[in-house]
């Protein structure tokens, strides 16, 4: 390839990149003024960036979550864009729903609804998962909270099916104002696949906080890690 081909390409990449990120900024910001909307709702907004020697990183993540009863539903959303010299290598799109019923202070079904897009996944882009179990609040204190949920989900990709889900939710208290969270998810299937999340956060006001998160992905056939400081806001 020619040089002038070669700018011409790298062109046309920086080019698609700009729009992606103001189609996906347009529909966080419906998304975040419809939740708004609706009442008796807990939002959290947070905002990450790592640059290092010419690398880019950004991270949007928005949780929401509202309890009606006995039922609890709660949304995830992510975003991670990394420039490398000005042209992108990463551009991930991630959404949660998972819809909660809860059957004894201890015990909860669920149902969920998982897709993620990854523009530069080697296999395929798109991976979505619907499915259904049940959860167990394995421990519960003012300063540590344990859960552990189990569940079987159809899973499309490249192929199509039936997978089983375990994940494990941790929150630990260390301070007043700090606090750990770590978010472990495993799914068996023709290619296996684990994330981790973990996030420390320190509270500088009611509603204000600032940390460090650090995110695993593994699918088999290809692995990745995120890690930022965030700004989070909560509504």
């Amino acid at each position: 390839m020619g040089c002038h081909d070669k700018r011409k390409t790298n062109t046309r990449i920086i080019r698609e990149g700009i729009i992606m990120k103001k189609w996906v900024l347009g529909i966080v910001t419906g998304v975040v003024l419809l939740l708004l909307s609706i009442n008796a709702y807990a939002i959290d907004v947070g905002f990450g960036a790592e640059v290092d020697d010419g690398d880019m990183e950004l991270d949007l993540s928005i949780d929401w979550s509202r309890e009606v009863g006995p039922w609890q539903t709660n949304i995830e959303f992510d975003f991670v864009t990394e420039e490398n010299d000005g042209e992108e290598e990463e551009n991930l799109t991630y959404f949660n729903l998972k819809q909660n019923y809860e059957k004894t202070d201890k015990m909860y079904f669920l149902g969920l609804v998982q897709v993620d897009n990854d523009k530069y996944r080697s296999k395929y882009k798109t991976r979505t998962v619907i499915g259904a179990g049940f959860g167990y609040k394995v421990y519960r204190s003012e300063r540590i909270k344990v859960s552990n949920e189990y569940s079987v989900a159809y899973l499309e990709s490249d192929s199509s099916e039936a997978i089983i889900r375990n994940s494990t939710w941790i929150t630990y208290k260390i301070a007043d104002k700090l606090s750990a969270t770590n978010k472990f998810l495993y799914e068996s299937g023709n290619d296996s696949y684990t994330r981790n999340e973990f996030n420390l956060d320190y509270q500088l006001a009611d509603n204000i906080t600032v940390g460090i998160s650090w995110r695993m992905i593994d699918e088999g056939f290809q692995d990745r890690d995120t890690k930022s400081i965030n700004f989070g806001i909560k509504f």
